[in-house]
């Protein structure tokens, strides 16, 4: 996966996240679905930390999730992505 985030001056959140799966990699748009749902379930459940950790340092951003992957991973493998890609951003933030 890929994080694509700028940092904003002020936004009603401390994130704003969207989630593109390329079609040029999964033509089916039932697999690309299924990706996205695993994403975004991912980013939910990680939400309340990254929210905080971001509250903490009053900053707030937008960002897009791409996923590169030639192979459709399992909900734990996407989880386990997303957690340092975020992870990463607030370290170097």
């Amino acid at each position: 996966m890929r994080l694509l985030f700028t940092w904003v001056e002020a936004s009603p959140y401390p994130a704003l996240m969207a989630v593109s799966v390329p079609k040029r990699l999964y033509k089916r748009a039932v697999d690309r679905n299924l990706l996205k749902r695993r994403i975004r379930e991912a980013y939910r459940r990680q939400k309340p930390d990254f929210y905080q950790a971001l509250s903490e340092r009053e900053a707030h951003l937008e960002m897009v999730i791409q996923y590169r992957g030639r192979k459709i991973l399992d909900y734990r493998e996407i989880e386990t992505a997303l957690r340092e890609l975020l992870e990463r951003v607030v370290r170097e933030g």
